[in-house]
């Protein structure tokens, strides 16, 4: 395949009981249309009627994956059933609470159309609400990870919480990547439970593991909340960044013995022989 053609983008939304989608799903649709693609929205664990209610309107152009999960939300393992549910060759893994301008993220398929060897991730996010995290003196703070493998691949992670001043702040979760590699380091690794380090882990894998380069473009709207909507389906912590530090760990401890895998193939065959898992 030329890699000037064009590729059609299948959007995988993850969900439960976030009524953020409501504003975000219109964009959705319309990013899809752009790119001849579709919109799944994974159910994992939610309310179905509180989901038909938050998708009115739009529930035509959307596929809903349910997954009967009474657990704990796991990000990384609903975002590898939905994408188990997709067929088209570009991938792009959004929040329930995102909204995306209309022609933001073309520049990004455009780069990744024409790289094979890609990987891409929106260049920033604002706020739709000022310092959302009720900042006090500190009106920003951030943190740039450098991490060297023996065999000389490298990687550089530079992040920012909100600027309380201007509200934006990076976006390493609106990850945008072709299927072939998403596959080739088995997708999301479900075994980082909890909130905050899934998104890295997966930018870690695919830069240090499969050996592609990540492109950033576009800056997209982040529908504002508090922290407790953020981690309330996540398994009980102090505060967002215990998470983040636990999971963050636990994957640093991975590539040192050389572990890249995610947990994809197991993910994908719970989608498609399990009966807690459906489409509609």
């Amino acid at each position: 395949m030329s890699t000037l053609e064009p590729l059609s983008l299948d959007i995988v939304v993850t969900w439960r009981g976030r009524h953020e989608l409501k504003q975000a799903l219109p964009s959705l649709c319309q990013l899809a249309a752009r790119h001849d693609g579709g919109v799944t929205v994974v159910n994992y664990g939610g309310d179905a009627d509180q989901l038909r209610d938050l998708m009115a309107g739009h529930a035509a152009n959307v596929k809903v994956v349910r997954v009967d999960e009474s657990g704990w939300f796991n990000k990384a393992r609903a975002q590898n059933i939905g994408a188990a549910h997709t067929r088209r060759p570009l991938l792009f893994f959004c929040d329930c609470d995102i909204i995306i301008p209309d022609g933001q993220l073309d520049a990004l398929v455009r780069q990744l159309q024409a790289e094979p060897d890609a990987f891409g991730t929106v260049a920033g996010v604002t706020e739709t609400v000022r310092n959302a995290r009720k900042a006090g003196q500190v009106a920003m703070f951030g943190y740039h990870l450098k991490l060297r493998l023996a065999n000389g691949r490298a990687l550089e992670i530079i992040d920012n919480e909100e600027d309380a001043a201007d509200g934006t702040r990076q976006a390493p979760g609106l990850l945008m990547v072709r299927r072939v590699g998403f596959e080739c380091i088995g997708g999301y690794n479900g075994c980082l439970l909890g909130w905050g380090w899934e998104d890295q882990d997966m930018i870690a894998r695919l830069t240090l593991s499969a050996g592609l380069m990540r492109r950033q473009s576009g800056t997209v709207l982040h529908v504002s909340h508090d922290d407790d909507a953020r981690i309330r389906h996540y398994p009980p912590v102090q505060d967002r960044w215990e998470s983040r530090d636990r999971m963050f760990r636990q994957a640093l401890a991975n590539y040192d013995r050389g572990d890249w895998l995610g947990t994809y193939e197991e993910d994908a065959l719970r989608a498609t022989t399990r009966s807690p898992v459906s489409a509609s």
